[in-house]
């Protein structure tokens, strides 16, 4: 009798903890720190749906836990518990958290284009900002909060190496000039132009009293890898946060969503829904760019991506654990949705780097 009762506490308590609960997350299924260590030595937890969802056993701190891991079909996950010399099975119903194809694009009142060649950085921080501070911010004034040491200075040459700015500390820009040099690649001769990153960016919104959160490659590992990246990216623009993004301007051709050319883009086209092509015949080939920087009495050496750019989310299209597209305002050009394959090469190329700005 006393064996029944145990196993009935544990389905009783499982039924109690799921009822509390959504998928979509790590997923609390049982507390073992206070029961007898002894008994549990005979208890077993497992999926049979381990393609979808798994069982963490954290031994640490005592707890089982329930992870989903991607988007599920059928909404029932069976749990089998096998506690001593019998197997029960507890049905657990699967209950969305987040909806699919969020579309945030009709709150975003201002969705302009940046009003110089090279203010991709400045026009999106400024869309940004006037969203969530509900009064207008212009490209000039995140400009002038951010540190120009190298703006509308060019690259010199020194010993034969190529010295130029850092831009995850300065905007490193020069906008009116061509410049080329003998010792410079070929794909680096139009280098009078480049950009900021966003740590000189998250300074900016910290200066508006936002609170932000910056996630690039570095943040990445073995569980948090740039699909749940981005995952955990969808699930803060659910909760109306904002999303800054640095990624490739150019689109591969078969991707580009769009037909008017680049030169032809005006705010008056976009505000009528007339957006402009954006791709690149080289998207495929070496489009790397390299100078060296002097930071802390060091030489340090900059290695990125002719036609960085940046962007802000809009929506998806599709589960959020596994979306089908995304939608991007790309200040140069203007909506633009991509197919998860072609997104996640475009941003892959600027190291996944991201802000998610929080809502006041």
């Amino acid at each position: 009798m006393l064996k029944i009762i145990k196993v009935l506490f544990f389905l009783v308590f499982f039924s109690i903890v799921f009822s509390q609960t959504y998928a979509n997350e790590k997923i609390l299924i049982l507390n073992y720190s206070k029961l007898n260590e002894s008994n549990l030595n005979k208890l077993e937890i497992s999926t049979k749906n381990q393609e979808i969802a798994n069982i963490i056993n954290d031994k640490i701190n005592k707890k089982y836990y329930l992870e989903i891991i991607d988007i599920i079909n059928e909404n029932n996950i069976e749990i089998i518990i096998k506690y001593k010399w019998k197997s029960y099975i507890h049905n657990y119903i699967y209950t969305p958290k987040y909806q699919e194809n969020l579309d945030i694009s009709s709150m975003i009142k201002h969705k302009r284009i940046q009003n110089k060649p090279l203010s991709c950085e400045l026009s999106v921080t400024a869309d940004i900002l006037t969203h969530l501070k509900w009064k207008n911010v212009t490209e000039d004034d995140i400009l002038d909060k951010i540190d120009k040491t190298y703006f509308n200075k060019l690259p010199y040459t020194y010993e034969n190496k190529l010295f130029w700015g850092n831009p995850n500390k300065w905007f490193v820009w020069y906008i009116d000039y061509y410049w080329e040099n003998e010792i410079t690649k070929p794909t680096q001769r139009d280098m009078t132009w480049y950009g900021v990153y966003e740590k000189p960016i998250g300074n900016v919104y910290k200066e508006y009293g936002l609170n932000y959160n910056i996630i690039t490659k570095d943040n990445h590992n073995n569980n948090f890898t740039a699909k749940s990246h981005l995952t955990f990216l969808l699930k803060n623009l659910a909760k109306w946060n904002m999303i800054q993004l640095w990624g490739d301007w150019c689109t591969r051709i078969e991707y580009d969503d769009w037909t008017i050319n680049k030169l032809d883009i005006t705010q008056e086209k976009v505000d009528n829904k007339i957006y402009a092509k954006n791709y690149c015949t080289s998207t495929l080939i070496d489009r790397k760019i390299e100078w060296f920087y002097i930071e802390d009495y060091e030489i340090k050496k900059h290695i990125w991506l002719i036609w960085e750019h940046a962007f802000y989310l809009l929506w998806y299209e599709g589960w959020i654990l596994n979306p089908k597209k995304i939608i991007v305002w790309d200040s140069d050009t203007g909506y633009h949705k991509y197919d998860i394959q072609e997104w996640m090469r475009k941003w892959s190329l600027m190291d996944y780097r991201s802000i998610i700005i929080n809502k006041p």
